[in-house]
């Protein structure tokens, strides 16, 4: 009997550190990413956290992870905010991928394609532009695009008025 309740007891203390154990780290991939009290992209904000940030994955449901920050709240985040690697740190100036956030999409850019849209044309660029013969209104023109900035409530709200990611049905 007293060894029918030890392995009893032994059993109970297993499974309830196999949770901890399975517990992984997760790094958040983009600025103020929020944690949700429920799995809902509307539901109150709990934290918001920046890029880097690190959190514990306590358990997964469809596109949302349940989450437990380094402040020790519990909620839930949308998994395309999350990454299970940490990411590079931004250079001075550099703003990062624009659509980091956007997991799943067929559109890439990587540091180096946001970092040179912030300078305009690059190099090999310009040279292949005046080589062209590519009229200097044009070339204007292209560094005023490229110069254009998207804010973090200007990407939010595309992604809340076209059901993209978090908001996605």
């Amino acid at each position: 009997m007293i060894r029918y309740v030890a392995c009893w007891c032994i059993a109970a203390l297993v499974g309830m550190a196999l949770p901890a154990l399975a517990q992984q780290t997760f790094w958040v991939t983009s600025e103020m990413s929020k944690v949700h009290a429920e799995k809902r992209a509307t539901s109150k904000t709990l934290e918001e956290l920046a890029r880097g940030a690190e959190v514990r994955v306590l358990d997964r449901s469809d596109r949302w992870y349940r989450v437990r920050t380094a402040a020790g709240k519990e909620g839930w985040m949308y998994r395309g905010r999350l990454s299970d690697t940490k990411p590079a740190e931004a250079a001075p100036g550099e703003v990062g991928n624009l659509l980091s956030s956007l997991t799943g999409s067929q559109i890439t850019a990587d540091k180096a394609d946001t970092a040179r849209s912030i300078r305009g044309l690059s190099k090999e660029t310009e040279e292949y532009a005046q080589l062209r013969e590519t009229p200097e209104k044009y070339r204007e023109a292209l560094d005023r695009v490229l110069a254009r900035a998207v804010t973090e409530n200007e990407l939010e709200t595309l992604l809340r008025e076209g059901k993209i990611g978090e908001y996605a049905p």
